[in-house]
C-alpha cells in the first residue's frame, strides 16, 4: 500500500479512535486553586473523578459528533474485562464504520468493509489518556478552571476547561456528570476557545461499577455492537516506562515551547534479524500529543500537510527517509515537530 493511502487510512483510524478516546481520564495529585464550596470540586479533582469513573463504570449510550458542519451519530459500549477497559463504537449515520479498542489494539472497519488493526504503542502511549496529568507542567501553557454548570443528556454536569495560552495547542472543555464523574460532553477548542470538534452523549445507560472480582477475572472479550470487529492481541515493542528513550540515530531540535519527546519504539527488526530504521516517537506537552513516524523514503510519502477534523499531518523527506508527524494539535505545531527531526551527527 502506498504511503499516501496508508496515511489516509491511519488518519481515519486515528480520527475514529479519537471518538473512543474523547473521555480523557486524567488525574493528578497536584492541588488546584481553592474553590468556593458552592462551586463543587476543584478542576483537578474533577479530572481525577473522571479517571475513577472510566476505570470502574460500565455503560452504553448514543453519541453525537460534530466536526464543522458534519454531524455523526454513534453508539458506544464500554466494559471492564480483566481489569482493562474495552470499548466498541458503531456509526449509526453515514457510511458503515465500526471500531473496537482494547488495551493493545484499535481495530477499525472502514466504509469499504476493510478492517484495519493498529497496535497501541505500549503503556507510554496510553499515559496521556489514562495516567497522570501533571498540572504543574501544564500551567505555563494552559489555564485549568471551572466554567460553571450545565445539563447534558438530561443529567447535571460541572464544566471544567483546559484552555491554551497560545496558538501551539488545543484546549478542552469537559462536562462532568455530577453523580458518576463521567464526562458526558467534550469540546476540543482552539486558542480562542472556539470549538473545533464536539462529542456529546444524547442518552446513556449506566450498567454499574465493575466489582473487584469481576475486574480481576478473565471475562470473555466484549463483542462490538452489531459489527464483526476483531481485536488483535499483539503488543507494539516499546521500551519500558523507566527506560530512557533511545532516539539514535535521530534527534529533535527546536521543538515548540512545552513539547518534548516522551515515548518511542526501538528500531524494528526484519525477518533476517537486521534492525532497520523505521521508528515511531511520541511528542507531547503533557496534554496535546503528536506521533512522529520515520521510515525509508519510497518516493510517494506525504509532502506538505493534510487535515482530517482536528487531526493534522505534516510530512517531508530527510536523507532518504520519510518523516510524517500526525497529531491532534494545530497545524503549525505539527509542522514544527516534523521540521525538528534531525539525524544525529
Amino acid at each position: 500500500m502506498k504511503l499516501v493511502a496508508a496515511l489516509g487510512s491511519r488518519l481515519s483510524v486515528l480520527l475514529i479512535s479519537l471518538l473512543l478516546g474523547f473521555l480523557l481520564p486524567w488525574v493528578s495529585a497536584a492541588n488546584d486553586a481553592e474553590q468556593a464550596p458552592e462551586a463543587g470540586p476543584a478542576p483537578i479533582a474533577l479530572l481525577g473523578q473522571m479517571s475513577k469513573a472510566l476505570s470502574e463504570l460500565e455503560y452504553e449510550g448514543t453519541l453525537v459528533y460534530l466536526n464543522g458542519h458534519e454531524l455523526s451519530t454513534l453508539r458506544i459500549a464500554h466494559r471492564i474485562n480483566g481489569g482493562q477497559a474495552h470499548e466498541s463504537l458503531l456509526a449509526l449515520s453515514g457510511p458503515v464504520r465500526a471500531v473496537a479498542r482494547s488495551r493493545q489494539t484499535v481495530t477499525c472497519v472502514l466504509p469499504d468493509a476493510r478492517a484495519i488493526s493498529v497496535p497501541r504503542h505500549s503503556a507510554h502511549a496510553a499515559t496521556l489518556h489514562s495516567g497522570t496529568l501533571d498540572a504543574e507542567r501544564l500551567r505555563p501553557h494552559y489555564l485549568i478552571h471551572h466554567l460553571g454548570q450545565s445539563r447534558v443528556a438530561g443529567r447535571d454536569t460541572l464544566v471544567v476547561g483546559i484552555i491554551p495560552k497560545d496558538d501551539l495547542r488545543y484546549g478542552y472543555r469537559f462536562f462532568v456528570d455530577k453523580d458518576t464523574g463521567l464526562p458526558l460532553k467534550t469540546d476540543l477548542m482552539d486558542s480562542s476557545a472556539t470549538p473545533i470538534e464536539q462529542v456529546m452523549f444524547t442518552e446513556i445507560e449506566f450498567l454499574g461499577r465493575a466489582s473487584a472480582d469481576a475486574m480481576a477475572a478473565n471475562a470473555a472479550p466484549l463483542q462490538p455492537l452489531e459489527a464483526a470487529v476483531s481485536v488483535n492481541s499483539g503488543l507494539a515493542h516499546s521500551a519500558p516506562a523507566s527506560a530512557p528513550i533511545d532516539l539514535a540515530p535521530w534527534s529533535f531540535s527546536e521543538l515548540p515551547a512545552g513539547y518534548a519527546v516522551v515515548a518511542g519504539d526501538p528500531p524494528a527488526t526484519d525477518t533476517k534479524g537486521t534492525k532497520g530504521q523505521r521508528r515511531w516517537f511520541m511528542v507531547s506537552d503533557g496534554l496535546s500529543v503528536v506521533s512522529v513516524y520515520i521510515e525509508p523514503d519510497q518516493g510517494y510519502g506525504l509532502a506538505g500537510h493534510k487535515r482530517i477534523g482536528a487531526m493534522n499531518a505534516a510530512g517531508r523527506s530527510l536523507n532518504g527517509y520519510q518523516i510524517t508527524a500526525v497529531g491532534e494539535a494545530p497545524l503549525q505545531t505539527v509542522q514544527a515537530i516534523a521540521a525538528a527531526v534531525r539525524t544525529q551527527p
